[in-house]
């Protein structure tokens, strides 16, 4: 708020003090000499134009001579305080902060010079950082959540499904047997072909071997088709299967209970010879693998798994985050230093976040245009009458108050060439 001055009233006194002191002496006989009243003259059109000058700038801000018994016209501000807010709302958001005018100066606006040049401060870069490991922060607390477990399962499950695992699960397959470190895998893989077993998985090809089998014994000759019929008789395909079945599933328990079951050595043997056909890329080791590993996910339970795993990863961001010298706070200002470094040292990129942080004001602005308007008409609206004629008025009333001054002096000079003139042409 501008220093209030006294410019106006000073004036004003100043010529009713002039015009009260030359009526005086004129009056008594001093200062009879009709030069003097020119000064007389001009000392009552000042008094006269100063006091005209005050009521029209009073007229603005108050009523006059008062509230109860005003002159009209008077108080104007409060009087068109609506009419002035319209006005004031359209030139604030029709004018000042048009759309036209607005994208003037966008134009010349640089975000990446005020990005760069903001987080140059260290305390700006620590705002930066801080307001990321809040970020991180609350993240970390929504970890554990199922649905980002359930999430996280089924993203899992779509990737694994399409993967190509061949060469590479034969390559790390070899690499375990050979060294010798293959109990977890059989546990493992144990585990997953008894389940199947149990759930008769292998029924049907079970069943499709023994079929065969007699096929061919039954094209053999006349006395084995002889044989075969007959014994097919007897023979019950549903029973042996699920013997077979259940015999196979007991195996694979027997492997998984006992580290050093013979068929370990054996199946080694196997597994090793299969690794290395995947390892080349063999078709038909590929496609038994992609159907075990189909097998393997529909049956896998990963969802206790992913909680877990979440779990403890939200315990170790809450751990870093408490600890301001912990490895991820350093890992965070790191981050901060080369996207600072790649933004200083790329002007495209520059570029690009400059067009797109005008488009993105401008595009914002055009759409919501009138939020400007409805800003500057709530603030005017929170506004009594009182706090807005002192908030205009201690913003303008100290320049107003050289209108009051003009107002005495051009009327002392308008006064004193009026009677110069009339004291010439009358002499």
């Amino acid at each position: 708020m501008a220093k209030p001055n006294h410019l106006g009233t000073i004036s004003l006194l100043t010529a009713a003090a002039g015009f009260s002191v030359m009526e005086a002496t004129r009056y008594i006989g001093f200062l009879a000499h009709p030069g003097w009243g020119i000064v007389q003259s001009g000392f009552e059109a000042g008094m006269v134009g100063g006091l005209a000058d005050w009521f029209a700038v009073s007229a603005l801000f108050r009523p006059i001579p008062s509230q109860r018994f005003r002159i009209p016209h008077t108080n104007l501000l409060v009087e068109k305080r609506e009419t002035l807010s319209k006005g004031i709302v359209d030139m604030v958001q029709n004018r000042w902060l048009g759309p036209e005018t607005l994208s003037e100066h966008l134009g010349r606006l640089s975000a990446s010079r005020f990005i760069l040049e903001h987080l140059a401060t260290p305390s700006a870069r620590a705002q930066v950082v801080e307001a990321i490991r809040d970020l991180l922060g609350r993240l970390a607390g929504s970890l554990d959540t199922p649905s980002i477990a359930g999430f996280l399962e089924r993203a899992l499950r779509d990737q694994l499904a399409d993967l190509e695992l061949g060469p590479s699960v034969g390559q790390w397959l070899e690499t375990r047997v050979l060294a010798g470190d293959t109990a977890g895998l059989w546990d493992f893989l144990a585990s997953s072909l008894t389940h199947s077993a149990e759930q008769g998985d292998f029924d049907r090809p079970i069943r499709n071997m023994l079929e065969q089998a007699m096929a061919h014994y039954k094209g053999k000759g006349l006395w084995e088709r002889i044989k075969g019929t007959a014994g097919e008789l007897f023979f019950d395909y549903e029973e042996v299967t699920g013997t077979l079945s259940h015999a196979f599933a007991k195996s694979l328990h027997g492997i998984q209970r006992d580290s050093i079951h013979p068929l370990r050595g054996k199946l080694d043997e196997q597994l090793l010879e299969f690794a290395r056909r995947l390892r080349q890329d063999d078709p038909e080791a590929c496609a038994t693998l992609d159907a075990f590993q189909r097998r393997m996910l529909e049956h896998a339970e990963l969802a206790p798994i992913l909680t877990r795993i979440l779990t403890r990863l939200q315990e170790t961001l809450k751990q870093e985050l408490a600890d301001p010298d912990a490895h991820l706070n350093h890992l965070l200002d790191q981050v901060l230093d080369n996207l600072i470094d790649e933004l200083k040292q790329e002007p495209d990129t520059q570029a690009h976040l400059d067009g797109w942080v005008r488009r993105t004001i401008l595009d914002l602005v055009q759409r919501n245009h009138g939020v400007i308007g409805e800003m500057v008409a709530g603030s005017l609206a929170k506004l009594s009458d009182d706090d807005l004629v002192a908030q205009i008025e201690g913003q303008v009333g100290s320049d107003l108050q050289y209108i009051r001054l003009n107002g005495a002096v051009v009327g002392s000079i308008v006064g004193i060439l009026l009677a110069g003139i009339k004291f010439i042409t009358t002499k």
